[in-house]
Protein backbone atom coordinates (compact mmCIF):
# COMPACT_ATOMS: atom_id res chain seq x y z
CA UNK A 1 0.00 0.00 0.00
CA UNK A 2 2.81 2.40 0.87
CA UNK A 3 4.42 1.82 -2.55
CA UNK A 4 1.13 2.65 -4.29
CA UNK A 5 0.96 6.00 -2.51
CA UNK A 6 4.64 6.61 -3.28
CA UNK A 7 4.08 6.01 -7.01
CA UNK A 8 0.97 8.20 -6.94
CA UNK A 9 2.78 11.15 -5.43
CA UNK A 10 5.74 10.67 -7.79
CA UNK A 11 3.38 10.71 -10.77
CA UNK A 12 1.58 13.75 -9.37
CA UNK A 13 4.93 15.50 -8.95
CA UNK A 14 5.91 14.67 -12.54
CA UNK A 15 2.66 16.13 -13.88
CA UNK A 16 3.15 19.29 -11.78
CA UNK A 17 6.73 19.66 -13.02
CA UNK A 18 5.67 19.24 -16.64
CA UNK A 19 2.90 21.80 -16.18
CA UNK A 20 5.25 24.32 -14.57
CA UNK A 21 7.79 23.83 -17.37
CA UNK A 22 5.29 24.77 -20.08
CA UNK A 23 5.37 28.15 -21.81
CA UNK A 24 3.10 30.44 -19.70
CA UNK A 25 1.17 31.32 -22.85
CA UNK A 26 0.50 27.65 -23.54
CA UNK A 27 -0.67 27.20 -19.95
CA UNK A 28 -3.07 30.14 -20.31
CA UNK A 29 -4.39 28.74 -23.60
CA UNK A 30 -4.88 25.26 -22.15
CA UNK A 31 -6.73 26.60 -19.11
CA UNK A 32 -8.97 28.76 -21.29
CA UNK A 33 -9.75 25.78 -23.52
CA UNK A 34 -10.47 23.66 -20.44
CA UNK A 35 -13.08 26.07 -19.08
CA UNK A 36 -14.53 26.76 -22.53
CA UNK A 37 -14.74 23.01 -23.16
CA UNK A 38 -16.82 22.52 -20.02
CA UNK A 39 -19.19 25.22 -21.27
CA UNK A 40 -19.41 23.48 -24.66
CA UNK A 41 -19.92 20.04 -23.11
CA UNK A 42 -22.92 21.26 -21.10
CA UNK A 43 -24.59 22.98 -24.04
CA UNK A 44 -23.87 20.38 -26.72
CA UNK A 45 -25.20 17.51 -24.62
CA UNK A 46 -28.48 19.29 -23.78
CA UNK A 47 -29.34 21.58 -26.69
CA UNK A 48 -31.41 19.12 -28.75
CA UNK A 49 -33.42 18.11 -25.69
CA UNK A 50 -33.68 21.79 -24.66
CA UNK A 51 -35.33 22.52 -28.03
CA UNK A 52 -37.48 19.39 -27.87
CA UNK A 53 -38.68 19.93 -24.30
CA UNK A 54 -39.12 23.71 -24.19
CA UNK A 55 -40.04 24.56 -27.79
CA UNK A 56 -41.51 21.25 -29.11
CA UNK A 57 -39.49 21.39 -32.34
CA UNK A 58 -40.33 19.00 -35.19
CA UNK A 59 -37.70 17.58 -37.57
CA UNK A 60 -38.24 20.15 -40.34
CA UNK A 61 -38.36 23.03 -37.80
CA UNK A 62 -35.18 21.73 -36.18
CA UNK A 63 -33.50 21.67 -39.59
CA UNK A 64 -34.47 25.25 -40.43
CA UNK A 65 -33.25 26.42 -37.02
CA UNK A 66 -29.73 25.47 -38.06
CA UNK A 67 -29.72 28.35 -40.57
CA UNK A 68 -29.55 31.11 -37.94
CA UNK A 69 -27.41 28.96 -35.64
CA UNK A 70 -24.79 28.57 -38.34
CA UNK A 71 -25.06 32.16 -39.62
CA UNK A 72 -22.09 33.32 -37.46
CA UNK A 73 -19.98 30.58 -39.00
CA UNK A 74 -20.80 31.86 -42.48
CA UNK A 75 -20.06 35.45 -41.45
CA UNK A 76 -16.86 34.63 -39.55
CA UNK A 77 -14.53 35.65 -42.40
CA UNK A 78 -16.11 39.11 -42.39
CA UNK A 79 -16.11 39.32 -38.58
CA UNK A 80 -12.45 38.33 -38.34
CA UNK A 81 -11.68 40.84 -41.08
CA UNK A 82 -13.10 43.54 -38.82
CA UNK A 83 -11.03 42.14 -35.95
CA UNK A 84 -7.79 41.91 -37.94
CA UNK A 85 -6.33 44.86 -36.04
CA UNK A 86 -6.89 43.01 -32.76
CA UNK A 87 -4.42 40.60 -31.21
CA UNK A 88 -5.23 36.90 -30.97
CA UNK A 89 -5.47 37.43 -27.21
CA UNK A 90 -8.42 39.78 -27.69
CA UNK A 91 -10.02 37.40 -30.16
CA UNK A 92 -9.86 34.67 -27.51
CA UNK A 93 -11.28 36.95 -24.82
CA UNK A 94 -14.22 37.87 -27.06
CA UNK A 95 -14.91 34.16 -27.44
CA UNK A 96 -15.32 33.80 -23.67
CA UNK A 97 -17.51 36.89 -23.34
CA UNK A 98 -19.83 36.01 -26.23
CA UNK A 99 -20.14 32.43 -25.01
CA UNK A 100 -21.08 33.52 -21.48
CA UNK A 101 -23.69 36.02 -22.66
CA UNK A 102 -25.21 33.55 -25.12
CA UNK A 103 -25.56 30.59 -22.79
CA UNK A 104 -26.92 32.71 -19.91
CA UNK A 105 -29.48 34.19 -22.31
CA UNK A 106 -30.57 30.69 -23.33
CA UNK A 107 -31.05 29.75 -19.70
CA UNK A 108 -32.70 32.87 -18.30
CA UNK A 109 -34.01 35.15 -21.06
CA UNK A 110 -35.67 32.99 -23.70
CA UNK A 111 -39.45 33.40 -23.33
CA UNK A 112 -40.03 32.48 -26.98
CA UNK A 113 -38.34 30.92 -29.98
CA UNK A 114 -37.32 34.24 -31.58
CA UNK A 115 -35.59 35.62 -28.49
CA UNK A 116 -33.98 32.23 -27.92
CA UNK A 117 -32.53 32.42 -31.44
CA UNK A 118 -30.68 35.67 -30.60
CA UNK A 119 -28.88 34.05 -27.67
CA UNK A 120 -28.24 30.93 -29.73
CA UNK A 121 -26.57 33.09 -32.40
CA UNK A 122 -24.44 34.81 -29.74
CA UNK A 123 -23.18 31.49 -28.37
CA UNK A 124 -22.64 30.20 -31.89
CA UNK A 125 -20.56 33.28 -32.74
CA UNK A 126 -18.24 32.47 -29.83
CA UNK A 127 -17.92 28.84 -30.85
CA UNK A 128 -17.05 29.71 -34.45
CA UNK A 129 -14.72 32.57 -33.61
CA UNK A 130 -12.64 30.19 -31.51
CA UNK A 131 -11.90 27.94 -34.51
CA UNK A 132 -9.30 30.23 -36.15
CA UNK A 133 -7.98 31.21 -32.71
CA UNK A 134 -7.36 27.58 -31.71
CA UNK A 135 -5.71 26.67 -35.02
CA UNK A 136 -3.49 29.74 -35.20
CA UNK A 137 -2.30 29.59 -31.60
CA UNK A 138 -1.88 25.82 -31.75
CA UNK A 139 0.47 26.14 -34.72
CA UNK A 140 2.35 28.93 -32.94
CA UNK A 141 3.15 26.63 -30.00
CA UNK A 142 4.09 23.61 -32.17
CA UNK A 143 7.54 22.34 -33.05
CA UNK A 144 8.52 21.83 -36.68
CA UNK A 145 6.94 18.64 -38.06
CA UNK A 146 5.00 18.29 -34.83
CA UNK A 147 2.05 20.52 -35.72
CA UNK A 148 -0.41 17.64 -35.80
CA UNK A 149 0.74 16.39 -32.42
CA UNK A 150 0.33 19.83 -30.81
CA UNK A 151 -3.10 20.41 -32.33
CA UNK A 152 -4.07 16.91 -31.20
CA UNK A 153 -2.95 17.68 -27.66
CA UNK A 154 -5.00 20.88 -27.56
CA UNK A 155 -8.00 19.11 -29.03
CA UNK A 156 -7.58 16.28 -26.54
CA UNK A 157 -7.48 18.79 -23.69
CA UNK A 158 -10.72 20.30 -24.89
CA UNK A 159 -12.24 16.82 -25.01
CA UNK A 160 -11.14 16.27 -21.42
CA UNK A 161 -13.00 19.43 -20.50
CA UNK A 162 -16.11 18.24 -22.35
CA UNK A 163 -16.01 15.13 -20.18
CA UNK A 164 -16.46 17.36 -17.15
CA UNK A 165 -19.30 19.25 -18.86
CA UNK A 166 -21.15 16.12 -19.91
CA UNK A 167 -20.60 14.58 -16.46
CA UNK A 168 -22.30 17.61 -14.92
CA UNK A 169 -25.28 17.07 -17.24
CA UNK A 170 -25.38 13.30 -16.77
CA UNK A 171 -25.25 13.48 -12.98
CA UNK A 172 -27.78 16.30 -12.81
CA UNK A 173 -30.26 14.56 -15.10
CA UNK A 174 -29.78 11.19 -13.41
CA UNK A 175 -30.77 12.79 -10.11
CA UNK A 176 -33.98 14.03 -11.72
CA UNK A 177 -32.92 17.69 -11.73
CA UNK A 178 -34.00 18.49 -15.29
CA UNK A 179 -33.36 22.23 -15.00
CA UNK A 180 -31.78 23.82 -18.07
CA UNK A 181 -31.48 27.25 -16.42
CA UNK A 182 -29.22 25.92 -13.68
CA UNK A 183 -27.07 24.00 -16.15
CA UNK A 184 -26.66 27.02 -18.40
CA UNK A 185 -25.80 29.22 -15.41
CA UNK A 186 -22.93 26.84 -14.62
CA UNK A 187 -21.86 26.91 -18.29
CA UNK A 188 -21.88 30.72 -18.27
CA UNK A 189 -19.63 30.87 -15.22
CA UNK A 190 -17.08 28.59 -16.87
CA UNK A 191 -17.11 30.78 -19.99
CA UNK A 192 -16.32 33.83 -17.87
CA UNK A 193 -13.44 32.00 -16.18
CA UNK A 194 -12.16 31.08 -19.66
CA UNK A 195 -12.16 34.79 -20.53
CA UNK A 196 -9.91 35.49 -17.54
CA UNK A 197 -7.53 32.72 -18.62
CA UNK A 198 -7.30 34.04 -22.18
CA UNK A 199 -6.57 37.52 -20.82
CA UNK A 200 -3.27 36.10 -19.49
CA UNK A 201 -1.94 35.46 -23.00
CA UNK A 202 1.05 37.70 -23.78
CA UNK A 203 1.53 37.13 -27.50
CA UNK A 204 -0.23 40.06 -29.13
CA UNK A 205 3.00 41.42 -30.59
CA UNK A 206 4.09 38.20 -32.36
CA UNK A 207 4.36 39.22 -36.06
CA UNK A 208 3.22 35.88 -37.49
CA UNK A 209 0.05 36.01 -35.37
CA UNK A 210 -1.07 39.37 -36.77
CA UNK A 211 -3.54 38.22 -39.44
CA UNK A 212 -4.45 39.95 -42.67
CA UNK A 213 -7.98 41.18 -43.21
CA UNK A 214 -8.96 38.80 -46.01
CA UNK A 215 -7.14 36.17 -48.06
CA UNK A 216 -8.26 34.09 -51.04
CA UNK A 217 -5.68 32.19 -53.07
CA UNK A 218 -6.08 29.64 -55.85
CA UNK A 219 -3.27 27.63 -54.26
CA UNK A 220 -5.52 26.85 -51.30
CA UNK A 221 -8.40 25.41 -53.40
CA UNK A 222 -8.30 21.90 -51.93
CA UNK A 223 -8.37 23.35 -48.43
CA UNK A 224 -11.55 25.22 -49.37
CA UNK A 225 -13.10 22.07 -50.87
CA UNK A 226 -12.29 20.02 -47.78
CA UNK A 227 -14.11 22.59 -45.66
CA UNK A 228 -17.12 22.72 -47.97
CA UNK A 229 -17.56 18.94 -47.84
CA UNK A 230 -16.88 18.80 -44.11
CA UNK A 231 -19.57 21.45 -43.58
CA UNK A 232 -22.14 19.24 -45.30
CA UNK A 233 -21.04 16.06 -43.53
CA UNK A 234 -20.72 17.73 -40.15
CA UNK A 235 -24.10 19.41 -40.16
CA UNK A 236 -26.03 16.32 -41.17
CA UNK A 237 -24.66 14.47 -38.16
CA UNK A 238 -24.76 17.37 -35.72
CA UNK A 239 -28.41 18.00 -36.58
CA UNK A 240 -29.91 14.68 -37.59
CA UNK A 241 -27.61 12.19 -35.85
CA UNK A 242 -28.81 13.04 -32.33
CA UNK A 243 -32.27 13.94 -33.65
CA UNK A 244 -32.73 10.36 -34.88
CA UNK A 245 -31.70 9.06 -31.47
CA UNK A 246 -33.98 11.49 -29.63
CA UNK A 247 -37.10 11.54 -31.83
CA UNK A 248 -37.06 8.05 -33.39
CA UNK A 249 -35.41 5.90 -30.70
CA UNK A 250 -36.43 7.96 -27.65
CA UNK A 251 -32.96 8.74 -26.28
CA UNK A 252 -33.05 10.82 -23.09
CA UNK A 253 -30.79 13.81 -22.26
CA UNK A 254 -28.71 11.66 -19.93
CA UNK A 255 -28.19 9.11 -22.74
CA UNK A 256 -26.95 11.73 -25.19
CA UNK A 257 -24.76 13.18 -22.45
CA UNK A 258 -23.35 9.72 -21.71
CA UNK A 259 -22.56 9.11 -25.40
CA UNK A 260 -20.80 12.46 -25.63
CA UNK A 261 -18.98 11.64 -22.41
CA UNK A 262 -17.71 8.37 -23.85
CA UNK A 263 -16.70 10.08 -27.11
CA UNK A 264 -14.91 12.82 -25.20
CA UNK A 265 -13.13 10.32 -22.92
CA UNK A 266 -11.87 8.30 -25.89
CA UNK A 267 -11.13 11.53 -27.72
CA UNK A 268 -8.66 12.71 -25.07
CA UNK A 269 -6.30 9.99 -26.30
CA UNK A 270 -7.69 9.54 -29.83
CA UNK A 271 -7.18 13.15 -30.90
CA UNK A 272 -3.57 13.13 -29.75
CA UNK A 273 -3.02 9.84 -31.58
CA UNK A 274 -4.80 11.25 -34.64
CA UNK A 275 -2.47 14.27 -34.64
CA UNK A 276 0.55 11.97 -34.48
CA UNK A 277 -0.87 9.96 -37.41
CA UNK A 278 -1.24 13.18 -39.42
CA UNK A 279 2.44 14.00 -38.81
CA UNK A 280 3.52 10.46 -39.67
CA UNK A 281 1.27 9.44 -42.59
CA UNK A 282 0.17 12.80 -44.00
CA UNK A 283 -3.18 14.47 -44.48
CA UNK A 284 -4.08 12.55 -47.64
CA UNK A 285 -4.05 9.17 -45.91
CA UNK A 286 -5.93 10.11 -42.75
CA UNK A 287 -8.62 12.09 -44.61
CA UNK A 288 -9.16 9.20 -47.03
CA UNK A 289 -9.64 6.82 -44.09
CA UNK A 290 -12.08 9.29 -42.53
CA UNK A 291 -14.16 9.29 -45.73
CA UNK A 292 -14.30 5.49 -45.70
CA UNK A 293 -15.36 5.38 -42.05
CA UNK A 294 -18.07 7.96 -42.75
CA UNK A 295 -19.52 5.82 -45.55
CA UNK A 296 -19.94 2.93 -43.11
CA UNK A 297 -21.57 5.20 -40.53
CA UNK A 298 -24.01 6.60 -43.11
CA UNK A 299 -25.10 3.13 -44.19
CA UNK A 300 -25.57 2.18 -40.54
CA UNK A 301 -27.75 5.19 -39.76
CA UNK A 302 -29.83 4.65 -42.90
CA UNK A 303 -30.67 0.96 -42.39
CA UNK A 304 -29.85 -0.25 -38.91
CA UNK A 305 -32.65 -0.51 -36.35
CA UNK A 306 -30.26 -1.51 -33.58
CA UNK A 307 -30.08 1.54 -31.33
CA UNK A 308 -26.92 0.31 -29.61
CA UNK A 309 -25.14 0.07 -32.96
CA UNK A 310 -26.28 3.63 -33.70
CA UNK A 311 -24.87 4.71 -30.34
CA UNK A 312 -21.51 3.27 -31.42
CA UNK A 313 -21.72 5.07 -34.77
CA UNK A 314 -22.60 8.31 -32.97
CA UNK A 315 -19.47 7.99 -30.82
CA UNK A 316 -17.22 7.16 -33.78
CA UNK A 317 -18.59 10.06 -35.79
CA UNK A 318 -17.84 12.44 -32.93
CA UNK A 319 -14.28 11.11 -32.81
CA UNK A 320 -13.78 11.68 -36.54
CA UNK A 321 -14.45 15.40 -36.12
CA UNK A 322 -10.74 15.41 -35.30
CA UNK A 323 -10.12 15.82 -39.04
CA UNK A 324 -9.91 19.58 -38.45
CA UNK A 325 -6.36 18.82 -37.29
CA UNK A 326 -5.47 17.41 -40.72
CA UNK A 327 -7.05 20.33 -42.57
CA UNK A 328 -5.16 22.82 -40.41
CA UNK A 329 -1.78 21.10 -40.82
CA UNK A 330 -2.41 20.79 -44.58
CA UNK A 331 -2.98 24.54 -44.77
CA UNK A 332 0.12 25.18 -42.67
CA UNK A 333 2.13 23.00 -45.05
CA UNK A 334 1.03 24.73 -48.27
CA UNK A 335 0.58 28.29 -46.96
CA UNK A 336 2.50 30.94 -48.89
CA UNK A 337 2.59 33.52 -46.09
CA UNK A 338 2.20 32.58 -42.41
CA UNK A 339 0.00 35.64 -41.96
CA UNK A 340 -2.48 33.91 -44.27
CA UNK A 341 -3.21 31.23 -41.67
CA UNK A 342 -5.78 33.00 -39.45
CA UNK A 343 -7.80 34.59 -42.30
CA UNK A 344 -7.69 31.38 -44.34
CA UNK A 345 -8.85 29.33 -41.36
CA UNK A 346 -11.65 31.89 -41.03
CA UNK A 347 -12.53 31.60 -44.72
CA UNK A 348 -12.53 27.83 -44.29
CA UNK A 349 -15.11 28.21 -41.52
CA UNK A 350 -17.17 30.50 -43.77
CA UNK A 351 -17.27 28.17 -46.78
CA UNK A 352 -17.97 25.28 -44.39
CA UNK A 353 -21.00 27.16 -43.11
CA UNK A 354 -22.16 28.40 -46.48
CA UNK A 355 -23.00 24.73 -46.96
CA UNK A 356 -23.96 23.78 -43.41
CA UNK A 357 -26.52 26.60 -43.16
CA UNK A 358 -28.56 25.12 -46.00
CA UNK A 359 -27.95 21.38 -45.55
CA UNK A 360 -30.14 20.98 -42.40
CA UNK A 361 -33.13 22.69 -44.04
CA UNK A 362 -32.77 20.47 -47.10
CA UNK A 363 -32.24 17.46 -44.84
CA UNK A 364 -35.40 18.31 -42.90
CA UNK A 365 -37.42 18.46 -46.11
CA UNK A 366 -35.87 15.17 -47.27
CA UNK A 367 -36.71 13.57 -43.91
CA UNK A 368 -40.34 14.70 -44.05
CA UNK A 369 -40.75 13.52 -47.64
CA UNK A 370 -38.88 10.19 -47.65
CA UNK A 371 -37.99 9.40 -44.04
CA UNK A 372 -34.76 9.79 -42.12
CA UNK A 373 -32.79 7.07 -44.03
CA UNK A 374 -32.77 9.33 -47.11
CA UNK A 375 -30.82 11.97 -45.20
CA UNK A 376 -28.00 9.54 -44.47
CA UNK A 377 -27.97 8.13 -47.99
CA UNK A 378 -27.28 11.71 -49.12
CA UNK A 379 -24.54 11.93 -46.49
CA UNK A 380 -22.93 8.79 -47.95
CA UNK A 381 -22.68 10.53 -51.34
CA UNK A 382 -20.94 13.44 -49.62
CA UNK A 383 -18.47 10.96 -48.12
CA UNK A 384 -17.67 9.69 -51.62
CA UNK A 385 -16.95 13.25 -52.77
CA UNK A 386 -14.80 13.79 -49.68
CA UNK A 387 -12.75 10.70 -50.56
CA UNK A 388 -12.19 12.01 -54.09
CA UNK A 389 -10.89 15.38 -52.86
CA UNK A 390 -8.71 13.75 -50.19
CA UNK A 391 -7.00 11.63 -52.83
CA UNK A 392 -6.25 14.80 -54.84
CA UNK A 393 -4.15 16.33 -52.08
CA UNK A 394 -0.95 14.60 -53.12
CA UNK A 395 2.23 15.22 -51.22
CA UNK A 396 2.88 18.82 -52.21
Amino acid sequence: MASIFTHFFQYKSQIRNRWESLDPNLRALLLGMLFLGINQGILNSTFNNYLHDLFTQKADERGFLEFPRELPGFAIVFITGLLSAFSMRRWAMLVGIFSAVGVLGLGFASPGIWIMMLWMIMWSLADHLFMPVEGTLGLQFAKAKGEGKRLGQLSGARNLAMIIGTLIVSLTMSLGLRNYAVLYAVAGVFALVATISFSMLKIQDAPNLQPKGFVFRREYKYYYWLNILFGARKQIFLTFGPWVLVSVFGAKPETIALLLLIAAAIGVVFRQWFGICVDRFGEKAVLAVDAGVLMVICVGYAWSKNVYLLYIFYIIDNLMFATRIARTTYLNRIVIDKRDIAPTLSLGVTVDHAVSMTIPALGGILWQAYGYPSVFIAAALIAVANLFVSLKLGDQ
